[in-house]
């Protein structure tokens, strides 16, 4: 039990521990320390979250993948190709009229045999949109001519920094491609700490200029809304929503598929064919998942994603307008205060530690659960420094109040068992703000024992001898009614009176008295055995069960209280134990007890007896024995 000075301290405490828990998980949170776990809760989220019905099917990939690069680079030689593979590629889906054409590969340098015929097909088509690209080692820069610069925006465009021509260089397309192409973008990679991707720079400056990121230029077009808002995160990045996995979002067409459909003669008939008019309306993205051409990255949704996967996601997010949108960074304080003060309430409070735990599991998963639900839906909620603070609280709370209070409890709990029964005990500390301690009418079954001619016993016997026998007496048979439940409420000497239903009014109370009853007599026949042996001399007792209604409560006033059962019940028990004597008998119980009792119970009936105050009898059975439970 808590007195309130101590429980104003636990609570203050708690609230300190807490304070600290909060603000040190806001400072992580702020100060991006924690952004290494809350990107994993977002990989574990789109894992969760991906639909592929909801990737536009107009994105179509023609994919270099592994078969097509083998089997071409056998006949083309090493990568890169002769670029006539691209204008053979560019003609023949031109006439299908796609919206746009993106080829994810660099075109900077020349081949005077076929740039010429590259070029004418990239003007005829119109549509064409070619990366360039910010390198650390000198490239071919044949060219002086930038890239365009990046359009306006009606969303502004933050950057994280600049780049500056001491540490990078431009390999741009060569001047025939850059006069013949629709647009271009930089392929400027954006990849976490971790190595996945995850967000998508808008734009980039380089010499004080701003140029457009590829994938941007892609959703955009040639002829797109320049004005279209981009939606960032406070780091001013794009956070793409993926819908599926390379294999299952955009439809993907083996290269090798495409030259069979332009010529058929070289190629097997069971190859599927192709036809220009596949590709009307269509976003035709040209890139390559082949292990050979280093274009495979990891992405939350695969960790072999190519990079024409993430040019389609992009653009399919911008275009649909379902990207990830990053909640507010003030809100993840919010969340932070709400989940650590939650269990650090409940630790407070209830004086079950079961029920703050289930208060911060149901937390932990009522809110994972929110967070997946928002992902779903395009919102990234923080996760993990919000769970982490709540977690971390529940722990640091609860091992606080074990050290301050609950541990002072057990001991204490642990120094009343000793003294009171353990039932006692454990009902009123579990019940501190409901139970009554003034007087009840309860029907409670009362027991009690005494030992024969004791004081007899100690005028022979030396006392220090005597009252170790004695000790060890009640000992054993204050285990044996704690054994079936039962409360001691007093030692009268030599004496024990016991009772059972106090708190248990649905057990079989007569039944269990009984039983204890029987087992005090077996335990003391052990007992004479084994004092007999060291020179003490054996003991004898009579025992006296009785059920009916009493009155359960404190007795007596001020600081002087006891918690007892008084009354008419508590007389007659005390009766049949004294009548043992004149029965010759060591258990006598009640009719009402043997009733209690039933069948089970093997009885021989004594005829019944009056009680001090009353006129009417009582019959009375000594008990022989009961049936096995």
């Amino acid at each position: 039990m808590t007195s309130p000075s101590k429980l104003k301290k636990l609570r203050r405490g708690l609230a300190i521990l807490t304070s600290s828990v909060i603000l040190l998980f806001g400072a992580l949170d702020f100060s991006g320390s924690l952004d290494w776990l809350e990107n994993r809760s977002a990989d574990w989220r789109v894992r969760a979250t991906l639909d592929p019905k909801r990737a536009d099917r107009d994105i179509v990939m023609i994919d270099i993948d592994n078969a097509s690069f083998q089997v071409l680079t056998e006949d083309l030689g090493r990568w890169p190709w002769t670029r006539r593979v691209w204008t053979e590629l560019l003609n023949y889906i031109a006439p299908g009229h796609p919206r746009e054409v993106l080829f994810d590969i660099l075109f900077s340098g020349s081949e005077p045999a076929a740039d010429e015929d590259l070029a004418a097909a990239m003007k005829a088509a119109g549509n064409v949109i070619l990366p360039f690209a910010f390198v650390t080692a000198q490239a071919d820069l044949s060219s002086t001519q930038k890239p365009p610069a990046l359009a306006e925006i009606k969303t502004p465009t933050q950057f994280t920094g600049e780049l500056h021509k001491a540490d990078w260089l431009l390999n741009v397309p060569n001047p025939a491609f850059q006069a013949a192409m629709a647009g271009s973008g930089s392929n400027l990679g954006s990849a976490d700490e971790d190595g996945i991707t995850r967000r998508l720079k808008v734009a980039v400056q380089y010499e004080k200029k701003t140029y457009s990121t590829f994938w941007l230029e892609g959703a955009l077009g040639p002829h797109g809304n320049r004005a279209v808002p981009v939606p960032l995160d406070p780091a001013g990045n794009f956070i793409v929503r993926w819908h599926g996995t390379p294999q299952t979002a955009y439809k993907r067409i083996p290269l090798m598929e495409m030259v069979c459909s332009i010529q058929p003669e070289i190629c097997d008939a069971k190859v599927p064919r192709h036809s220009p008019e596949e590709f009307k309306n269509k976003i035709v993205i040209v890139g390559a998942s082949a292990a050979g051409s280093y274009e495979v990255r990891p992405i939350a949704a695969s960790e072999t994603a190519p990079g024409m996967f993430l040019l389609a996601t992009a653009i399919d997010n911008l275009l649909h307008g379902d990207a990830m949108s990053r909640t507010p960074q003030w809100l993840d304080g919010v969340l932070i205060v709400l989940l650590a003060a939650l269990p650090a309430a409940g630790v407070g409070v209830s004086r079950r530690l079961m029920v703050p735990l289930f208060i911060t599991i149901g937390v932990v998963i009522a809110f994972g659960g929110l967070c997946f639900l928002l992902y779903a839906n395009g919102i990234w909620l923080t996760m993990a420094a919000p769970l982490l603070a709540a977690a971390v609280s529940f722990s640091g709370n609860t091992a606080y109040r074990y050290l301050t209070v609950d541990r002072e409890l057990a001991r204490t709990r642990n120094t009343l068992e000793a003294y009171v029964s353990p039932q006692l005990v454990r009902y009123v500390m579990d019940n501190l703000d409901s139970i009554r301690f003034d007087g009840q009418k309860r029907k409670l079954t009362i027991l009690f024992s005494d030992v024969r001619s004791f004081t007899t016993l100690t005028e022979k016997s030396d006392p220090v001898r005597l009252l170790k026998q004695l000790n060890e007496y009640l000992e054993a048979m204050t285990d044996i009614i704690f054994k079936y439940e039962g409360i001691v409420d007093k030692f009268i000497g030599d004496g024990i009176m016991a009772h059972w239903g106090a708190f248990t009014p649905d057990h079989p109370n007569a039944e269990l008295a009984s039983r204890a009853a029987l087992e005090m007599m077996e335990r003391l026949a052990e007992l004479n055995k084994g004092w007999e042996a060291g020179g003490y001399p054996p003991l004898d007792i009579g025992i006296g069960v009785h059920t009916g209604e009493v009155i359960f409560g404190n007795v007596g006033a001020g600081k002087k209280l006891d918690f007892t059962a008084i009354g008419d019940g508590v007389n007659l028990a005390a009766r049949l134990e004294g009548a043992n004597k004149e029965y010759k008998t060591h258990i006598i119980i009640s009719e009402a007890t043997r009733g209690e009792l039933g069948e089970q119970a093997a009885v021989v009936p004594l005829g019944a007896i009056v009680v001090k105050g009353k006129t009417v009898g009582v019959e009375i059975f000594e008990l022989k024995g009961l049936a096995s439970p």
